[in-house]
């Protein structure tokens, strides 16, 4: 049986709370003082790293090496009000309604809750009575391969017709199980995600997947059980002795599962659209592009701005990927996550009209150097806007599609920056909206949703939204003049607008 199975919709939910590094070194200036004097020494560790045979890794973590924070600009993490229980509802609810679903539609919720909020098992029978489900749910947890272990479950079930759809909820609260005085608190964030996995359109889903155990990294994380400061029990978790393996096994973990996935797939690397891994570190993303030997253009790293997110990490990854178009309906994308003593997996799926739910609060910080150094996308928190097509544009009549272009471009606009499309002006110059970065990413998408080009001083000087929607139009008649599909009528049309 090879049913086309896979995601239909997906959801992220994040708290409130933003922490960035200087809260850290204002509420702990000892260990700061501490940390500074441990530079020099950690600096001169590379050379050792590097006899290991884990060159790759080494070489990716040097600049990091320190930097207390790992890496990250800012991280999410609950406040007094919010729980496990509550992330994963707001998540779970968000898959349910993109999906154009009710709970009483759901049939059966897989639940990793990494970690639940309470001593014993995890959340899915809370949450299930929560959503107001009426059918199984139960918890699942592979460390930070959950989430696609969880996807390789449903999608099993489904194949052989058990169950018509699945929930699947992912969270993790890594903020509130590491000691705030240990610098590995200090790379923890907090987070969830759901995913609605159901049938598709022929030739969409898993076309092939590859796990293996990772019981090479046993020991490299220690959980303790504590009496915290309300006197009541907690789980801690701090780094094992057996950390270095993380770095050891990186490279072949990453390959073993990912050219297992594609030869499964029957595809290769070259032919795989976007790479979504999971990124526990900043430096983790760079290990595995280049293990594989990919560009890491065709990936996404969100760690700077969530940092370690446990399980939660790849549904973020694909969730902003496919905000801002970089997987699109079809496209071969190919996840791979590595859970420390647990297991690795890698899913290669032909993406499908994935409904997507709410954007997160975009970053609070965000600075060019800050992208060139963490190789991160900041588009990526960009809210969605409704992508328009020239096959979408071209089917409306001629003389609405001037119309229709202006408003598609105000509503990008208008969600970059968080305003109301009623406040924008297509009359204004767009340099009063636009700085060179967010020229460069306008003019990206626009060339990404209408297969054109547009040169880049379309968008400075005294051009407005009215001028650029003409000069789009113009281009757009020029490139479908040659179309042996078009009607007589239609060219006609477009050479009045190339005109």
């Amino acid at each position: 049986m090879n049913c086309p199975i896979g995601i239909r919709s997906l959801s992220v939910c994040f708290p409130e709370m933003i922490r960035k590094p200087e809260d850290s070194e204002h509420n702990f200036p000892d260990l700061m003082d501490k940390i500074n004097s441990r530079k020099t020494r950690l600096s001169r560790s590379i050379s050792t790293a590097e006899e290991l045979e884990i060159n790759i890794w080494s070489q990716e973590v040097a600049p990091y090496l320190s930097d207390p924070f790992r890496g990250n600009i800012e991280r999410r993490v609950l406040n007094l009000q919010e729980s496990p229980l509550t992330l994963e509802y707001r998540a779970a609810q968000e898959a349910i309604q993109t999906a154009e679903l009710t709970p009483k539609d759901v049939e059966l919720m897989i639940v990793t809750s990494f970690y639940p909020g309470q001593i014993g098992p995890g959340n899915a029978c809370y949450l299930a009575h929560q959503l107001g489900l009426c059918c199984p749910a139960w918890n699942l947890e592979s460390t930070c391969s959950s989430a696609l272990i969880a996807l390789q479950n449903a999608h099993a079930l489904l194949q052989t017709t058990a169950y018509q759809n699945v929930l699947v909820v992912v969270s993790h609260v890594g903020s509130q199980n590491v000691d705030e005085e240990d610098t590995l608190s200090w790379s923890m964030g907090d987070g969830a995600g759901a995913f609605i996995v159901d049938t598709l359109k022929p030739n969409q889903g898993i076309l092939g997947t590859k796990i293996v155990p990772t019981t090479a990294t046993c020991g490299a994380y220690c959980y303790e059980l504590i009496i915290n400061s309300q006197g009541k029990p907690q789980i801690f978790t701090r780094t094992g002795e057996n950390a270095s393996s993380l770095a050891e096994t990186a490279v072949d973990f990453v390959r073993t599962c990912c050219e297992g996935a594609v030869a499964a797939a029957g595809v290769s690397l070259e032919q795989i659209d976007f790479f979504a891994f999971n990124t526990p570190t900043a430096w983790y993303n760079r290990v595995c592009t280049r293990a594989l030997g990919i560009d890491w253009e065709r990936t996404i790293n969100l760690y700077p701005y969530y940092a370690n997110i446990g399980p939660v990490s790849v549904i973020a990854n694909l969730y902003h990927a496919a905000k801002v178009g970089k997987i699109r309906e079809n496209d071969l994308v190919l996840v791979y996550t590595n859970g420390a003593a647990a297991t690795a997996a890698a899913t290669v799926m032909r993406w499908g009209d994935v409904t997507l739910g709410c954007a997160p609060t975009p970053p609070i910080k965000v600075t060019s150097h800050d992208e060139k150094s963490q190789h991160i996308d900041t588009t990526s928190f960009c809210v969605e806007t409704s992508s328009l097509s020239t096959e979408k544009l071209l089917a409306v009549p001629p003389e609405e599609r001037q119309q229709l272009l202006e408003k598609s471009l105000l509503q990008w606009l208008a969600a970059a920056m968080e305003l109301s499309f009623t406040d924008l002006n297509p009359q204004a110059r767009l340099t009063s909206y636009l700085d060179s970065l967010m020229a460069l990413t306008f003019k990206s998408r626009i060339e990404t949703d209408l297969a054109i080009r547009v040169p880049i001083n379309q968008f400075f000087g005294e051009n407005n939204i009215v001028q650029l929607a003409e000069l789009l139009l113009s281009h757009l008649a020029l490139v479908n003049l040659t179309s042996s599909a078009s009607l007589p009528n239609e060219v006609e049309e477009r050479e009045k607008l190339s005109l």
